[in-house]
């Protein structure tokens, strides 16, 4: 064991600086609203006001025609693949073959040549309903095109994910500058496509087409219409979740746990009476879940973006089983110093779900999960007591190498009372005793104090120590 802990320099308040740091610069911090949001970005209102200056009152593709130029390059990649496989068959609508048989999708196969066409044309336009028709066609086909693309790799995916993008930019203009009357045209247009077939076992995106809707809820004259897009997408996974029989407790035909797995293996083996019926009460029960997941995100962005910024708190704190949206909660009451509040919530979430993790904050910054966020709560308050129980908890429990900084932070905040708090940590680490494997934070104090006697002791239990610790013995 090479090195001491004893020429380390630490700062008592580093972890605390380190925290608020991060979330004053991160997306944590909101400089449009009182909090942070998870779907709403400032970029999607900087980036249509940059391409306001770019449109003009141009006419856009008759609807009529839309359907043929986007579904021409589409039906041409499906008509050049099927020459090629030769379990291909024609169709009155096209060509039908096994999805496993079908050569993986390459975005540059052009295929999707005629969505650009019709999108570009639409973004470029303030004739606002009839651009918006023109994309709420172009996601609706794009959709349902990967959906039935071999999309192996995942290209056909992310050039939806990027065309929702382009929705959500153009509707944000839509929501500045167009009459309320043709907002909510718009917008209703945006809300079919993604309650559709298509969107329903895709939650995620679904959601994010929803979004479009808190450009309309920073003003009070069209505000109505987010609250009224978001009230279709639960009406329409409310009649999904009844149509597949799923239940309030996210369970399907009256069972008592929902295991993919389970479901999966029985599919498989063919022990119950249908498999086609376990495969898709699978699915659908899997889209129900992501969806109840999603849509609270969407929940919280529509109070907030709105300026319920209490309500948008009390959400928040209702949902701390949700990593991130405690992750959020947290956030605030940092941003806003409110550190005594964050502990109470440390508290609260610890004690109901006791393996929650952080899932917003860096890792390297929150080594401890909730524990670190609770350590720079203390340094805020000067609860030094508290937290040198905390680093001496540390040391006694430690199993990592990595926690070796842990000794000189104890050190930085104890001045006088060093030689009480080692002694403290000898008495609770009890030399090891019921302990299945070696400490080597405990090993460096015991190093660095000197303390011979009580590395001795340590060296009955954990006989091969004895070379580590070879220099005090």
């Amino acid at each position: 064991m090479d090195g001491s802990t004893t020429s380390i320099s630490v700062d008592p308040r580093q972890q605390l600086d380190d925290i608020v740091d991060f979330v004053n610069d991160s997306w944590l911090a909101s400089t449009d609203f009182d909090g942070p949001t998870f779907l709403w970005n400032h970029m999607i209102s900087d980036a249509s006001a940059q391409d306001d200056d770019n449109r003009n009152n141009v006419p856009v593709a008759a609807p009529n025609e839309v359907a043929d130029v986007i579904g021409l390059t589409m039906q041409w990649y499906f008509d050049s693949i099927s020459s090629i496989v030769p379990t291909a068959e024609r169709t009155e609508d096209g060509v039908s073959m096994p999805r496993n048989d079908m050569p993986t999708f390459r975005i540059d196969s052009q295929a999707l040549s005629g969505v650009d066409a019709v999108v570009g044309n639409a973004l470029m336009s303030t004739r606002w309903v009839d651009a918006t028709t023109n994309l709420a066609k172009s996601v609706e086909m794009t959709a349902r095109f990967v959906g039935n693309a071999a999309d192996r790799d995942g290209e056909g995916f992310d050039y939806l994910k990027e065309l929702i993008q382009n929705v959500r930019v153009y509707m944000d203009s839509v929501a500045r500058n167009a009459d309320p009357q043709d907002g909510e045209k718009a917008l209703r247009l945006i809300t079919r496509v993604a309650c559709n077939e298509d969107f329903q076992l895709n939650a995620t995106q679904m959601v994010e087409l929803l979004s479009c809707g808190l450009s309309f809820a920073q003003w009070d004259d069209t505000r109505m219409f987010a609250y009224d897009a978001l009230n279709s997408a639960l009406d329409t996974m409310d009649r999904f979740a009844k149509e597949a029989k799923i239940d309030e407790d996210g369970r399907c035909d009256g069972e008592t746990a929902h295991d993919d797995g389970v479901i999966a293996a029985e599919a498989a083996t063919g022990s119950t009476a249908d498999a086609s019926e376990l495969i898709k009460r699978t699915v659908a029960l899997s889209a129900h879940q992501q969806f109840e997941e999603s849509i609270m995100f969407l929940r919280h962005d529509l109070m907030r973006v709105s300026g319920d910024a209490a309500d948008a708190d009390r959400f928040l704190v209702s949902h701390h089983e949700s990593e991130a949206m405690a992750d959020a909660y947290a956030a605030r009451l940092i941003a806003a110093e409110r550190w005594d509040e964050l502990i109470g919530f440390i508290d609260m979430v610890e004690r109901d779900r006791p393996n929650q993790y952080t899932v917003m904050f860096p890792e390297d910054l929150v080594a401890y999960e909730w524990e670190s966020l609770r350590e720079a709560a203390f340094e805020a308050l000067g609860r030094w007591d508290e937290l040198r129980a905390m680093y001496r908890e540390r040391i006694v429990e430690a199993y990592d190498p990595s926690d070796l900084h842990t000794i000189a932070q104890l050190r930085a905040i104890s001045g006088r009372d060093w030689a009480g708090q080692v002694r403290s940590i000898v008495t609770a680490y009890d030399d090891g005793s019921g302990r299945y494997a070696r400490n080597p934070i405990y090993e460096r104090l015991l190093v660095d104090e000197r303390l011979s006697a009580e590395a001795e002791r340590y060296c009955r239990t954990f006989p091969d120590a004895r070379a580590d610790l070879a220099a005090v013995l």
